[in-house]
């Protein structure tokens, strides 16, 4: 594999697995690798290393959000860690690639119109600030993140003729502002099924938690791996993912995801989770992750954490289909997930 190559994989969490080959040619495809790819830094402290080792010498302790150059991807450190990908960033040092999220910086034509029922919107820049409203005076009230996705309503002009969009946040049901050039327009060709003429019956997908993979079959054929973070376990219980056979029945391009601390953790607060499947009544799902990079460690609240691509192929892959018009959609007969 070469250079180009292994940053793809890298960018995308997917590194380190041997992919069949329509996966393979899907996630070069997704990962779009151009010169610009940066590295957003998910965590505040995030120490930046000489050497790609946790042993060696730190360089810097990176603020959250601060942007890098990622110049070069490697394997390094303790090879008995899950995760051994580090990134070199701005050719100076190296940082675990956990709490680095690969990100572009593209801004999108306002040109745009938007339907009566709305449409799916994902974000191009490593963040942009949201606003409770347009107006002068306005609050930020929450920062979105590259890859995160949303459900636009709406195409507004302020009085000094910026373009903005309206948002929906789908679990408090209010509206967010941003600038529209932030926002892709997701067209409805990413939307539609893949391997429609697959029998539903023929599809099914396994979760093992020892490895921390996702594959996905066609009847006896892997097409399709990626590595996860499932829920941490803890002693007492804690967030472990629930172990079984499920089915996938309902289905959100995007999600509000929040819950408040308990005597298991300090909770969370996440707008614009993107490409969220879920396989169980209590809500675990597979879904899109912007908040860390750090796949193949169990590292969530139950859910299965992947990189937004790998998320967006099982969204789509998987039944029920989802129409481009609908930002929730439900099923009696999904597709089967096996967690063990």
């Amino acid at each position: 594999m070469d250079r180009r190559a292994f940053l793809q994989l890298c960018g995308i969490g997917l590194a380190g697995l041997a992919l069949p080959e329509p996966a393979l040619r899907y996630v070069e495809k997704a990962a779009d690798l151009t010169d610009d790819l940066l590295g957003r830094i998910t965590l505040n402290g995030h120490k930046l290393y000489a050497e790609p080792d946790f042993g060696a010498q730190v360089l810097d302790e990176m603020a959250m959000d601060t942007l890098w150059t990622i110049t070069d991807a490697t394997i390094g450190g303790d090879p008995t860690l899950p995760n051994r990908i580090w990134y070199q960033l701005d050719g100076v040092g190296y940082a675990h690639s956990g709490r680095v999220q690969p990100v572009h910086r593209k801004l999108n034509s306002v040109e745009t119109s938007i339907p009566e029922e709305g449409c799916l919107g994902e974000v191009t820049v490593p963040f942009v600030d949201a606003y409770s409203s347009m107006k002068p005076g306005r609050q930020v009230i929450y920062r979105f993140y590259y890859a995160s996705t949303f459900w636009i309503t709406d195409r507004v002009v302020d009085e000094i003729g910026k373009v903005w969009y309206e948002l929906l946040d789908d679990k408090f049901y209010r509206s967010f502002y941003v600038p529209a050039n932030v926002i892709r327009l997701v067209p409805d060709g990413e939307l539609t099924a893949i391997s429609p003429e697959v029998r539903a019956e023929d599809k099914s997908i396994t979760v093992d938690l020892t490895t921390q993979l996702v594959t996905a079959y066609e009847k006896d054929q892997v097409v399709f791996m990626s590595r996860i973070s499932s829920g941490v376990r803890l002693p007492e219980g804690g967030y472990a993912t629930p172990r079984g056979l499920f089915r996938t029945t309902l289905k959100r391009p995007c999600r509000h995801m929040s819950n408040p601390p308990n005597e298991f953790g300090t909770g969370f607060d996440l707008p614009g989770v993107p490409w969220v499947s879920y396989f169980t009544s209590s809500g675990v799902a597979f879904h899109g992750t912007y908040w860390h990079n750090n796949f193949g460690v169990p590292s969530s609240h139950g859910c299965i954490n992947m990189a937004p691509e790998a998320a967006k192929w099982i969204y789509r892959w998987t039944s029920p289909s989802v129409p481009p018009e609908n930002y929730y959609y439900s099923g009696e007969y999904g597709t089967r997930v096996l967690v063990q």
